[in-house]
């Protein structure tokens, strides 16, 4: 059986075209492949790149990553892979015996892949001014874990001699701190009953001036009789009417916007701010939920529009049937492998980008997608 001759080699797309940069560049990619090859004209390429690669590339680039990835000539990990495209890039290697044409570490898969820590199996490779590409063999960072720190115990034998293998340690009692505690609770039970006693035979204090005239009698002003008529009677007027206090106009609370019932729609415009809402309520109502879950399974690809941006993912707008539309959230977890600091630095407000259908939350009404 003949051997191979032609050495295989996985090149970290992602991690190259954005060597350098914050944005991943297609055009940086191709130099770097293109100086690979010309030092290594033998080689079989095989090249990997993110999920979201093609949603992080500039705007004029993106029709041709497609065409090469149709072509096959650009590979993508399927949509939630666990370890993401790491992950596949290393799981392709250990299964062809590939070299792996990368900057990155794998600090998490050391363990798993151990064979990365063999020479000529990891190759960095970075652009130089005025002399272009310049790859070389390299060795991962490895992920060093500290030593927890061990408390030593100190022990003394009576006459200060030192304890041997054998030596039987027999626990002490620790009647030391009891006996230096007593004498700090007689202390404070002393100086309750001293603040007792001078509480006992505190002076009574004169009375006030304001008790003085709240003890003096109050005398009752005359009452004026009602006059008689020219019967003789005597006339009762009705008491007058306390006069009502002025109350000042108090401006009325904000009515709360009253939530659509179940099965209608809301008759108000869509606006940009999310309805996502913490705890446990539901986040859509229930026809249109009903609808999109009808429509659209886990694993199925879905079109949505980006209406916002929450601290950690995007709120999406996806449509459904009879003109009416349920909010998603896609995390910034699910947009890319490394996942991005902000989502806002994948997806733009207003851009409609297709997205896969991950978890399904009945209970809350929403549903989570994955960038693809």
């Amino acid at each position: 059986m003949a051997t191979r001759t032609r050495p295989r080699v996985v090149v970290d797309g992602s991690n190259l075209a954005t060597e350098g940069r914050t944005l991943p560049s297609l055009a940086q990619l191709d130099d770097a492949l293109a100086a690979f090859i010309d030092e290594n004209p033998t080689a079989e390429i095989i090249v990997v790149t993110d999920a979201s690669f093609s949603h992080r590339v500039e705007v004029s680039e993106r029709s041709r990553f497609k065409e090469l990835e149709l072509a096959g000539r650009i590979v993508t990990p399927p949509a939630g892979a666990i370890g993401r495209g790491d992950a596949f890039i290393l799981k392709i290697a250990d299964r062809i015996n590939a070299v792996v044409l990368s900057n990155d570490s794998f600090q998490e898969f050391h363990d798993e892949y151990p064979w990365l820590f063999d020479v000529g199996r990891l190759i960095g490779g970075k652009p130089v001014p005025m002399v272009g590409w310049v790859f070389t063999p390299r060795l991962p960072v490895r992920n060093v874990k500290k030593p927890r720190a061990v408390k030593k115990l100190a022990v003394e034998l009576p006459g200060g001699a030192q304890p041997t293998i054998g030596t039987t340690l027999t626990p002490v009692k620790k009647a030391t701190k009891r006996a230096a505690k007593a004498p700090a609770k007689v202390a404070k039970k002393a100086t309750k009953a001293l603040k007792a006693d001078k509480v006992e035979k505190a002076p009574e204090k004169a009375p006030t001036a304001k008790a003085s005239a709240a003890r003096a009698p109050v005398e009752k002003a005359p009452v004026e009789k009602a006059p008689a008529d020219k019967t003789g009677r005597v006339t009762k007027k009705a008491p007058a009417r306390p006069a009502k206090r002025a109350v000042k106009a108090v401006p009325a609370e904000r009515e709360a916007p009253v939530a659509p019932a179940d099965g209608q729609e809301s008759l108000e415009k869509p606006t940009a701010t999310p309805v996502l809402r913490r705890g446990r309520q539901p986040v859509n109502p229930e026809a249109s939920f009903a609808q999109f879950r009808a429509a659209h399974k886990v694993g199925t690809r879905v079109e949505g529009d980006v209406t916002a941006f929450t601290s950690h993912g995007a709120v999406i707008r996806v449509a459904t049937k009879g003109g009416g539309f349920v909010e998603c959230y896609a995390p910034t977890t699910l947009l890319g492998s490394p996942a991005p600091a902000r989502a806002r630095d994948v997806l733009s407000r207003g851009d409609r980008v297709s997205f896969r259908l991950v978890t399904v939350d009945d209970e809350r009404r929403i549903a989570e997608l994955s960038l693809l």
